[in-house]
C-alpha cells in the first residue's frame, strides 16, 4: 500500500466510525409534541408549561405508547405505586425503551424541598429529550413544579405559583402557597 493511502484510509475510517457528529445543535422536540399535536390523545389536564415538558393526569397504556411514538423518552410519574390505575408503567416503559422514574408524592405531605430537588435532577437528566410528568390529575405535578421553580430555580413565589397552575395545580394550591417561602 502506498504511504499516502494508509493515512487517507485511516482518516476515512475515523470519519466513518469515530468522528463526532458534524452538528452539535440542540435537539428540537418533534413537531407533533405541541399542544395541538398532543390534543388528539385526550390526556387529562394536558399542558406544556415549558419546552419539551408535557404534564398531564394519568395516561392510559395507549396514550403512553402514543407519547413514545411522538418522541417522549423520559416519564416521571408522581403517583404512589398502589394508587388505583397505576403500577403498570414500569413494565410498559421498559418494553418501549423509555426511561421511567416513579417519584411518589402522596398528597401535601410529599410536597417537600427534597422532592422538588429530586424532580429537578430527573428533569436535568432528561436533557433536551421530551419528558412526560404525570400524576392522577396533574395537581401534584403543578404543585411540585411550583416548588421546584421557587426552591431550585429561584423564581418568585408569584411566578412559581403561576407555573404550577399552568401545569395543573388546583386543590393543593394552599399547601404550595404556604411552602413558597424562603
Amino acid at each position: 500500500m502506498p504511504r499516502v493511502a494508509f493515512p487517507l484510509a485511516f482518516a476515512l475510517l475515523y470519519a466513518a466510525c469515530g468522528a463526532p457528529p458534524a452538528s452539535s445543535a440542540p435537539k428540537q422536540p418533534p413537531a407533533d409534541l405541541t399542544l395541538a399535536g398532543l390534543q388528539p390523545l385526550q390526556l387529562k389536564n394536558l399542558a406544556l408549561p415549558a419546552p419539551g415538558l408535557i404534564t398531564s393526569g394519568q395516561p392510559t397504556e395507549a396514550q403512553f405508547e402514543a407519547l413514545v411514538q411522538r418522541g417522549v423518552r423520559h416519564v416521571i410519574q408522581l403517583r404512589v405505586v398502589n394508587e388505583p390505575g397505576t403500577g403498570w408503567e414500569e413494565a410498559k416503559a421498559k418494553a418501549l425503551g423509555v426511561r421511567f422514574v416513579r417519584l411518589p408524592i402522596a398528597g401535601g405531605d410529599g410536597l417537600t424541598v427534597d422532592n422538588a430537588q429530586r424532580l429537578a435532577a430527573e428533569l436535568q437528566q432528561a436533557g433536551s429529550d421530551p419528558v412526560l410528568l404525570a400524576c392522577a390529575s396533574s395537581n401534584r405535578v403543578g404543585a411540585l413544579l411550583a416548588l421546584k421553580a421557587f426552591h431550585v430555580d429561584g423564581v418568585s413565589a408569584e411566578q412559581a405559583l403561576a407555573l404550577g397552575k399552568a401545569a395543573g395545580l388546583k386543590a393543593l394550591e394552599p399547601a404550595v402557597a404556604a411552602r413558597l417561602q424562603k
